[in-house]
């Protein structure tokens, strides 16, 4: 009878222990690591400094796509220098509510391959994210306006960030 009860006992703490596996978040896996908040000046003024890097920037948004709902632009204090900021295919749409908002925007700050550009997204042949003379040529008259600004301004024409998450600031 003793037997049986210890039996009965181990085999019961195994079919427990086997369904109670707790497992840490694994940052890489959640989306990325531990973002670093960047101001919007300090990244005008060191962008490449950031490329490849998982960042937080609050600035207005003054564009979001009609098309596809999946790029906005956001500024700093120069309206005229804008971020492209692009969500990915599992990521929800922006909701276009947030034109005119201040949000903080989180994700990678990448250098995209003008082909990348083009693709998908309502983008016409690298719509304004590659410098250079294929610049002027590739903006095209039907890209949207905020897309023509992009190109023709100094910094940060060249750059992307992949979005991870966004909050609108109160």
């Amino acid at each position: 009878m003793l037997k049986k009860i210890i039996s009965l006992s181990v085999i019961a703490m195994l079919v427990l222990s086997c369904g109670n596996k707790t497992r840490k978040a694994d940052p890489q896996s959640a989306g990325g690591s531990e973002s670093v908040k960047v101001e919007f000046a300090s990244l005008i003024a060191n962008p490449s400094e950031y490329v490849g890097k998982n960042i937080s920037v609050e600035g207005k948004v003054v564009h979001v796509c009609t098309q596809s709902g999946k790029k906005l632009f956001i500024t700093g204090e120069n309206p005229d220098v804008r971020l492209y900021v692009q969500a990915g295919e599992e990521m929800p749409k922006f909701p276009m509510e947030l034109l005119g908002s201040e949000i903080v925007v989180e994700g990678t700050l990448t250098q995209p391959v003008a082909a990348a550009m083009a693709e998908g997204e309502g983008m016409a042949q690298g719509e304004g994210m590659m410098k250079g003379e294929g610049m002027a040529k590739t903006a095209g008259a039907d890209t949207c306006e905020t897309a023509k600004a992009l190109a023709s301004q100094p910094v940060l024409s060249d750059l992307m960030m992949i979005y991870n998450k966004h909050s609108v600031v109160k």
